[in-house]
């Protein structure tokens, strides 16, 4: 089971860079596999639905936490599915959609 989360960050230089670690640190913190295949959408394999709520959760409370500079979007999870496009590396895409 895996799902897809993306987000802008309205910050520059380093607060960008630690708001961006921040969410990625918690996305993975609840996951079994991440892969970030373009800057700022992550693919994450998870054990189960109940995973994704956490993230979810987590999130939100890190976006109000920074007052309207955090927008994402967050895919429902889903089981199986094929990712297409153009990237030189599919082998983490691959293993975090398992």
């Amino acid at each position: 089971m895996h799902f897809t989360v993306s987000w802008d960050i309205e910050a520059e230089g380093e607060s960008l860079n630690r708001i961006h670690n921040l969410l990625l640190e918690n996305v993975k913190k609840h996951s079994l596999t991440t892969a970030e295949p373009l800057s700022k959408y992550i693919i994450a394999g998870i054990e189960n639905e109940a995973k994704w709520h956490i993230i979810l959760k987590s999130l939100k409370g890190i976006a109000l936490m920074h007052k309207g500079r955090i927008k994402f979007v967050m895919s429902p999870p889903m089981k199986g599915g094929q990712y297409n496009g153009e990237l030189k590396d599919w082998i983490k895409v691959n293993e975090a959609a398992k």
